[in-house]
């Protein structure tokens, strides 16, 4: 990594880091084979890389809540709660990758467009992020390519930094029909 591409990645993390908690609003973009399948959008509050909760209001309500490398997503629509870990090695999140002391490597640092290329290898999984960053060094749009050619697009608007958290502000409010599968 160069020195410069380096700096620029610690800025951006210490960014991260000093907005904590913050909140921002996303919109998501999964291209299979080059072609949009689906776009959501809704919200997400990040307290730190191990407490981040996704909350999708478009088109389906689905909330994915993230703490401590264990996962639940609970799908409206569906009637279902996924619990399960996260793979490390796997499957590190946006902000995971972010803040980590070894995001990967920075293939490439596009002035105009303000975009940071990171490669991150992970065993056999390989995946590809473009990091437009804006003035303020906070990620406005990530691409996340990964081996099969799944590109998820993220745009993030409007951050509100340095927020209260609720009390409550990672817990679930389930119906009691709610199925629960467990997955390892």
């Amino acid at each position: 990594m160069l020195p410069a591409m380096t700096s620029l990645v610690e800025q951006v993390r210490a960014k991260i880091i000093s907005s904590q908690p913050f909140k921002t609003d996303f919109v998501q973009q999964v291209f299979i084979d080059g072609e949009m399948t689906l776009e959501e959008s809704g919200f997400i509050v990040f307290a730190d890389n191990a407490h981040v909760k996704w909350q999708y209001l478009h088109p389906d309500f689905k909330t994915f809540i993230l703490e401590n490398g264990r996962y639940r997503f609970y799908d409206r629509e569906n009637n279902q709660l996924l619990k399960g870990s996260i793979d490390p090695r796997n499957e590190r999140m946006i902000w995971d990758l972010l803040c980590s002391q070894k995001p990967g490597q920075v293939s490439r640092w596009e002035e105009r467009t303000r975009t940071i290329l990171l490669t991150v290898n992970a065993g056999s999984v390989t995946q590809e992020l473009k990091i437009k960053v804006g003035n303020d060094l906070l990620p406005e749009r990530v691409e996340q390519t990964s081996a099969d050619e799944v590109t998820n697009i993220y745009i993030f608007k409007k951050y509100s930094t340095g927020i209260t958290l609720e009390a409550g502000a990672f817990a679930l409010d389930l119906p009691a029909s709610v199925e629960i599968i467990e997955e390892e």
